[in-house]
């Protein structure tokens, strides 16, 4: 499968690209990025998908998907001020007040409060859901051999832990591994998705390939540098002294490894214990594996109204407000920053671009209809990965499966606290999971 394999060769060079332009948070960093996914796909559906088709998905669920764009579309389309009054009014009065410096009255406006921000990130969405579905179709390709689409994640992560291991220990006792990332939190969060994966693959490789293990070279090197990379992965994010990082890793592995071995054990009993053991594992891990500078941040955090005196939970408290006067339709993608001006009292002095929680900042930008379109199509693609686990037969496929699902929750996890589904590299490796996700839970 000539073609197949280089297309993902291709697209694992794109996200490689991305993220040595520091993942893609400047514009005219992320546009080439997503200039390469379109070529990508465009080469792809014109050359080589001519047979062997992905069985699509059911209707509902990508109806939902094309619905997210769609919806965006829509938050730009110019309405006249009547309707916009009735399905916005907060928008409506932010129109309403510049007419008096205007030499010629607005008679249509979009709700979308900063268009050319909502153009950008509607097309960033649609290179996610372009990855989407070209990862779907690769993933079908190579369904015999689930884990290749995964191993270009698996690589991109190694050299980001590894470029973040070595800014931790040869810049001195303060240095932080960020990779090519410009923050901490985002760094650990892209290695929180691979983390799973990671570890899965080689339990796989173990699972599936026990006597080739024992008897042959080769599939015991591959199992040894798979989890020689996990651990690296872990190590980086432990030295990013991301609290959120550590606490969201052992979560992801404590679930990786109870959907794995659990459902496998013969009795109930069996099960309590391999969980337990599992649990006082991450609990050792999180207690002994930090740096004093990580656990020095931990203190800081448990301190006495520490807590409540955080910014980000003045932040939300701020952003619950915007949510009321936005709620139906949102303010458009990239409309946080303005409308939060009239309710920002935290840090006055400075730019307030993000929520710092995804859910939040979601619900501001896409109001309640948007977000329900949004966590319907996300429904669509979590629902055969639980299914997938529970039902398939293929080991391989189901461990593939569990490895997403401890993605899945890793960055759903960090989500509450940070903003690393608006930094465009990460969104991309969200949408690859999923894409790989979708086909191998079908059954």
């Amino acid at each position: 499968m000539p073609g197949p394999l280089i297309t993902l060769i291709a697209l694992a060079l794109s996200l490689a690209w991305a993220l040595l332009l520091h993942a893609g948070v400047l514009p005219s960093d992320w546009v080439s990025t997503v200039l390469f996914v379109g070529c990508i796909c465009l080469l792809y559906w014109f050359f080589v998908r001519r047979r062997l088709l992905a069985p699509p998905d059911t209707g509902w669920v990508k109806w939902a998907i094309w619905a997210v764009p769609a919806y965006c579309i829509f938050q730009l389309l110019p309405l006249p001020l009547g309707l916009l009054g009735e399905l916005s009014p907060a928008r409506w009065q932010m129109v309403a007040a510049l007419a008096p410096v205007m030499a010629t009255p607005m008679s249509s406006a979009p709700i979308a409060v900063n268009p050319p921000l909502a153009v950008y990130w509607s097309f960033t969405l649609l290179s996610y859901i372009a990855t989407f579905f070209l990862v779907r179709e690769l993933a079908w390709r190579f369904i015999e051999r689930p884990w290749i689409t995964v191993v270009p994640l698996i690589a991109v992560g190694f050299v980001e832990g590894a470029f973040g291991m070595i800014q931790a220990l040869s810049g001195g006792g303060n240095a932080l591994a960020e990779g090519t990332f410009t923050n901490r939190d985002h760094f650990s969060g892209m290695l929180e998705m691979v983390l799973p994966l990671a570890v899965m693959f080689g339990w796989g490789i173990l699972q599936t390939e026990r006597d080739r293990v024992e008897q042959s070279l080769r599939p015991a090197l591959e199992l040894v540098a798979v989890w020689a990379t996990a651990g690296l992965l872990l190590m980086a994010i432990v030295y990013s002294q991301s609290r959120m990082g550590l606490f969201v890793a052992i979560a992801s592995l404590f679930v990786t490894a109870a959907l794995s071995f659990g459902p496998r054990l013969p009795s109930k009993n069996l099960r309590t214990a391999g969980l337990t053991a599992v649990a006082l594992g991450g609990l050792a891990l999180f207690i002994f594996l930090p740096p004093d500078q990580l656990l020095g941040r931990f203190a800081e955090m448990s301190a006495s109204g520490r807590v409540s005196a955080d910014t980000r939970v003045y932040l939300w408290k701020e952003t619950l407000s915007l949510i009321d006067e936005f709620r139906w339709f949102g303010c458009g993608l990239g409309g946080f920053e303005p409308t939060f001006l009239k309710y920002q009292a935290t840090v006055a002095g400075f730019r307030v671009e993000f929520a710092h929680n995804d859910y939040l900042q979601y619900l501001v930008e896409l109001g309640f209809v948007g977000f329900a379109i949004l966590i319907t199509a996300i429904a669509g693609v979590l629902i055969p990965v639980v299914k997938g686990i529970v039902r398939s037969e293929d080991e391989n496929r189901r461990l593939l499966l569990v490895g997403c699902a401890g993605s899945f929750l890793a960055i759903g996890l960090h989500s509450l606290v940070d903003f690393n589904l608006y930094i465009p590299a990460n969104g991309m490796i969200l949408a690859w999971i999923a894409g790989v996700a979708s086909i191998n839970g079908l059954d």
